[in-house]
């Protein structure tokens, strides 16, 4: 990464700064912004934001590579200096092929981060030693100005949110974002296609390698997903697995509140020898997963670029996926054809002598997303109070059913917003379960980046056959020592 000193103007540049109010603020010397009787006001806070899947899209007008335009959210900004005079917010847009983590770890470094930014929570567990992000534990537990006196929120900026997916947002007693949506996986299908396979919706994990074979054996693409960095797992599917095997035995030694599968639950586990990668559990885990890859498509390991493109053109009948591609689906004037979704089907007895009878059924993997952060040069520059403020405006829920009911690719994760009907089972169960929160075998999200990255290489080796079964153990029970070891001894955080 060079020139990590870059300026603010070559670091505006760089990422095309656009002003909220761009054509007004064209007309009025820097600095200043206009009053209502038209003279210039100084402007005394200054707040740049990068507004994440919020972004405006450079187009309105509706396309196959521009299928979901919106720009709802440069309502709510104009909003917002309506009703705060000398507040400017200026908002950033990521130039195109950029790694968001490679790109926020060079502007932290270089003190030219936003002063707002989404950042998911499995994210800032690895900075919380660095100063980088503001604690808003406290500001979570006043009250937000724009809430009416006797609803959620007006009392405490934190009960606006639902309480068990905000969960997850609790790092080691602290928040350092809020999250305003929520969103989760399913298997989408192709009804017309399963009709001409002869197959029906699974009812377990052996009946849906039952479909893949079918689809394989049709010259078909059995099963096809998302495809993320190693360290971030291959397929959701594979975290609903493992929980499923693990649920009657070491669930409830390893995550005995059944609650948030918090960092020090997993380390102290590992530390305490209860949760390793030599069970029989794991084990067959791994074995069980690995029944799945031949019916894969061939360049599985490299994220496509489009996750759709293979289930659109009719090449496989299912593909997992998440509830913001719904939007996309419903207004491609290219699909045709029937498409329905279905719930990762259960592990049974058939397949596993250790999942629970009658069967378990697969978790959520649900997650809050929609995450936004303040960084600590809000505090340098003075506008951490703002910056907060402007958090808490968004937190309206008119204000999240404006800008997310116009995006339509997540659910909300604020009270008394609208829920779409199309999500409207899956967000009950989401705001009412616990999801995948209890899976403490997500290494990203119950381990550190290090951890995840080293098991997640092992898994992905394994499965390609280049390592054996034995190798893939030892490997990941190293990644288990290593993080048990930072967690406690390094870190200093004791076990119960």
């Amino acid at each position: 990464m060079e020139n990590l000193n870059l300026s603010r103007r070559n670091f505006l540049k760089t990422v095309g700064v656009v002003s909220a109010g761009a054509a007004l603020a064209a007309c009025v010397p820097a600095g200043e912004t206009m009053q209502q009787d038209g003279e210039p006001a100084e402007v005394t806070q200054h707040v740049i934001a990068w507004l994440g899947g919020w972004t405006p899209t450079e187009s309105m007008e509706r396309s196959e590579d521009n299928p979901n335009p919106h720009n709802k959210i440069l309502d709510v900004l104009d909003a917002y200096k309506a009703e705060h005079a000398g507040v400017e917010i200026e908002w950033i847009r990521l130039p195109t092929g950029v790694n968001s983590r490679e790109w926020m770890v060079a502007q932290q470094t270089a003190g030219t981060i936003p002063h707002i930014m989404p950042a998911a929570q499995w994210i800032i567990k690895e900075d919380v030693d660095k100063d980088w992000w503001v604690v808003l534990t406290d500001a979570l537990q006043e009250p937000n100005p724009y809430i009416a006196a006797g609803e959620p929120g007006s009392e405490r900026w934190l009960d606006q949110f639902y309480p068990t997916p905000n969960t997850m947002l609790n790092i080691e007693g602290n928040f350092y974002n809020v999250a305003f949506g929520i969103n989760t996986t399913w298997f989408f299908y192709n009804v017309d296609l399963f009709e001409e396979l002869g197959i029906s919706v699974p009812n377990s994990y052996a009946e849906f390698l039952e479909n893949c074979q079918v689809a394989k054996d049709a010259g078909l693409i059995g099963y096809d997903f998302i495809t993320f960095s190693p360290a971030d797992t291959d397929a959701w599917y594979r975290q609903q697995i493992g929980s499923m095997i693990m649920e009657r035995d070491l669930a409830p030694l390893v995550n005995p509140d059944g609650r948030f599968a918090e960092l020090s639950e997993v380390a102290c586990a590992i530390r305490e020898g209860v949760y390793h990668a030599h069970l029989p559990q794991f084990r067959q885990w791994l074995e069980l997963w690995k029944l799945n890859v031949p019916y894969r498509r061939a360049d599985w390991t490299v994220s496509a670029p489009d996750s759709t493109r293979l289930f659109l053109t009719k090449n496989t009948p299912i593909t997992e996926n998440g509830s913001w591609i719904i939007p996309q689906l419903e207004i491609d004037p290219l699909l045709d054809f029937e498409w329905a979704t279905f719930w990762a089907p259960p592990l049974t007895k058939e397949s596993s002598e250790f999942v629970t009878d009658p069967p378990t059924v697969a978790p959520n993997v649900g997650t809050v997303t929609d995450n936004f952060a303040i960084s600590t040069r809000a505090r340098r520059d003075g506008v951490l109070d703002t910056s907060i403020d402007l958090l808490r405006f968004f937190s309206h829920p008119e204000n999240i059913e404006l800008v997310q009911g116009e995006i339509g690719q997540n659910m909300p994760n604020v009270k008394g917003t609208r829920v779409p009907d199309r999500f409207a089972e899956a967000h009950k169960g989401l705001v009412e379960s616990i999801g995948y929160v209890t899976m403490f075998q997500y290494e990203i999200v119950t381990m550190d980046l290090e951890a995840a990255e080293a098991c997640g290489k092992s898994w992905w080796a394994y499965l390609l056959d280049e390592i054996s079964i034995d190798e893939c153990i030892e490997q990941n029970q190293a990644a288990f020592e290593g993080y048990a070891t930072r967690y406690i001894d390094e870190q200093g955080n004791a076990c119960p």
